[in-house]
């Protein structure tokens, strides 16, 4: 037994292609500049490389340049694969880690509000909305 090896469940890290870098699952509104103007779109994941993005509309060809809009963030890039309503987009510098963790920091803060909003909604629902008053014949 001469021969080194890895240890069996070691994976090695890889450091280009695809998903080289670890990816922050959103899920938030967005909106793409694509040749037919700016769609509203979904945010599904962000990378400092890359993104996954839903759209309801004609999903752009690959190699189509893209700006992609969310949270505070403008960034361009190419369309690298477009199946059923996503697409993924290659960026064309990396972003920067903190504003990836950014992003994501926004959009936390989002859904926080919204589930609390949508907390107070249904404490109210029982008491009815103020001001209004049964009817009666």
């Amino acid at each position: 037994m001469s021969a080194r090896s890895s240890p069996p469940n070691m994976a090695m890290p890889r450091t280009t292609g695809r998903r080289a870098m670890p990816r922050v699952r959103l899920y938030v509104p967005a909106k793409v500049l694509l040749l037919q103007g700016h769609k509203n779109c979904l945010l599904d994941d962000l990378s400092q490389s890359g993104a996954r993005v839903t759209i309801a509309a004609k999903l752009p060809m690959p190699g189509a340049g893209v700006v992609l809009t969310a949270q505070g963030l403008d960034v361009f890039g190419s369309v690298v694969w477009s199946q059923g309503a996503r697409f993924g987009i290659v960026f064309e510098e990396p972003l920067p880690l903190h504003e990836v963790v950014g992003v994501r920091h926004l959009a936390d803060a989002r859904g926080d509000h919204e589930r609390a909003q949508t907390r107070r909604q249904e404490r109210g629902f029982p008491q009815g909305r103020p001001g209004l008053r049964a009817y009666s014949a």
